[in-house]
C-alpha cells in the first residue's frame, strides 16, 4: 500500500476515534446523568477529575514514547540489514 494512502487511511480511523470518545466522555455520559437527576457529590467530581488527568496522562506518555519506539526499531532494523 501507498504511504500516503496508508497515512489518509488511518488520520480517518484516529479521527472517528477522537470523536466518539469526545462525544461518550464528554455529551453522553454527563448528559444521561444529568436526565436522571443524578445530584454530584464533591467525591464524585474529584474521581471524574483524577480519571481525566490520568487519562491525559496515559495519552502523553503514548504520544511521547511511541514515536520514540518507532524510531529505534526502524534504526536496529536499518543497522542489522
Amino acid at each position: 500500500m501507498d504511504p500516503q494512502q496508508q497515512l489518509n487511511k488511518d488520520a480517518k480511523l484516529c479521527t472517528r476515534w477522537a470523536l466518539g470518545l469526545t462525544f461518550l466522555f464528554v455529551l453522553l455520559f454527563p448528559g444521561v446523568m444529568f436526565l436522571t437527576g443524578y445530584q454530584y457529590t464533591l467525591s464524585f467530581f474529584k474521581g471524574w477529575t483524577y480519571l481525566a488527568f490520568g487519562w491525559l496522562i496515559i495519552a502523553g506518555i503514548c504520544i511521547i514514547v511511541g514515536p520514540v519506539m518507532e524510531f529505534v526499531r526502524e534504526k536496529k532494523d536499518r543497522d542489522t540489514v
